[in-house]
């Protein structure tokens, strides 16, 4: 190593060794989430916010089911969640935590589960939610490391929403919180929650 004109200047080795540790970094972290960004769309019509989101992502589907029936840790992979607990009779209660910019909303939906091989589905119980209706399914497909989720869900609020700018701002929270909960899922899956 020399100094030359008053600054650091590397020799040739330490420069190839930082390029060849720099390209594995970039290799390796291109490699860990090389799944496809999750499409995702959601729509309101009528009062009811519909949407649907499909990806493929590098997980086995076990492991994405696991995460998915881990019914008091739901939290690990939803911000929207604030606590998730299942419910003796059965049921699946979520209470919920929504904030745009500095309003927040605290809400609860229990959903009556239906779950077979890696298939969830819950329709909401509308006496014990702040929903007047509503349903969401889970499907699990795939096989060794990758998994295809397709999730769809409607929901029919039971709250005042402001009309116009109300739907906007939910539909862009959906879509944003569907996106990082897909991303969560992959990075949970490869750990225990």
């Amino acid at each position: 190593m020399s100094l030359s004109s008053g600054f650091f200047m590397p020799n040739k080795s330490l420069l190839r060794l930082t390029y060849i540790i720099s390209l594995m970094l970039l290799f390796h972290a291109a490699t860990l989430y090389a799944s496809e960004p999750p499409s995702v769309v959601v729509n309101y019509v009528d009062g009811a916010y519909t949407s649907n989101v499909s990806a493929t992502i590098n997980a086995k589907p076990d492991d994405i089911y696991r995460l998915l029936t881990s019914y008091d840790q739901l939290n690990a992979f939803s911000r929207l969640i604030k606590t998730s607990r299942l419910l003796p009779d059965q049921n699946l209660l979520l209470r919920l935590k929504v904030c745009f910019a500095f309003i927040c909303f605290d809400k609860q939906q229990t959903l009556a589960l239906t779950i077979s091989k890696h298939s969830i589905a819950g329709h909401i119980i509308p006496e014990h939610s702040d929903f007047k209706s509503g349903w969401m399914k889970w499907q699990l497909s795939g096989n060794n490391n990758m998994s295809v989720i397709q999730f769809s869900s409607e929901l029919t609020p039971d709250f005042w929403v402001p009309p116009i700018i109300g739907p906007l701002l939910i539909q862009y929270k959906l879509k944003r919180e569907a996106q990082y909960s897909i991303q969560q899922l992959e990075l949970l899956s490869t750990k225990q929650i």
